[in-house]
């Protein structure tokens, strides 16, 4: 009796370390697919199809997410670990977003001078310190930059260095040209760390909720049936 308790306890923990170890994986394969999306959004030709490719890609991340959980553990209800996983993987994507875009001005930007061309008010846009104020550019023989920045005290007429794709893939950047985003890139691993760290708690948690379903399953399948 006291062997197979053993054995019965020895198979449990099997199990539960088990589920805790793949979900490490699984959290880094998400992580993989985080940056599959940023990268997606980096290469978007516009601002506006960026966002599509960021808002669709993250829906249909979340959609597998789900169906794998459904498919795999269906008694299993979704809860806050599950919450702070989401929000792993967003604040993930965002970091890998902007530390390409940091990248590409790094590799191939090209330091030039512009010169404003309007100064106009847009929600959303400039930073607090600009209120709101954003500014239109273009070089000196007259071709408009994509994009705008923040206005700050520039008016129309006046010229300041900036940083340009010559790509055309990322909007114009005020100063001289971004150095490696090493600390960006180290940021994104930050949320990706934790991430895979709730992955695993979620992973030991699903173990004892099988755990306690299938106990509850085979109790009420060893219980008298009842004369109706």
């Amino acid at each position: 009796m006291k062997e197979a308790e053993e054995t019965t306890r020895a198979r449990t923990w099997t199990v539960r370390a088990l589920w805790t170890v793949l979900a490490v994986p699984a959290s880094a394969l998400v992580t993989a697919g985080s940056f599959g999306i940023a990268y997606g959004v980096a290469r978007a030709p516009d601002r506006w199809a960026s966002q599509l490719v960021f808002v669709g890609a993250v829906l249909a991340v979340g959609c597998l997410i789900g169906l794998a959980f459904l498919l795999l553990d269906r008694h299993r209800e979704f809860g806050k670990l599950d919450v702070v996983a989401a929000v792993c993987v967003a604040l993930t994507t965002a970091a890998f977003v902007y530390a390409l875009e940091q990248q590409a001005l790094h590799d191939r930007g090209r330091v030039e001078r512009a010169v404003v061309t309007s100064v106009f008010h847009a929600d959303g846009a400039g930073g607090l310190s600009d209120g709101g104020r954003v500014a239109r550019l273009a070089d000196l023989s007259g071709h408009r930059l994509p994009g705008t920045v923040g206005a700050g005290h520039l008016a129309v007429g006046d010229r300041l260095t900036v940083t340009v794709d010559p790509e055309g893939k990322f909007a114009v950047r005020r100063g001289p040209r971004p150095g490696t985003p090493t600390f960006w890139w180290g940021i994104s691993a930050v949320p990706a760390a934790c991430q895979a760290l709730v992955c695993a708690v979620i992973g030991y948690s699903t173990a004892r909720q099988n755990e306690w379903y299938w106990r509850f399953r085979r109790r009420e399948a060893a219980a008298p049936k009842t004369a109706v």
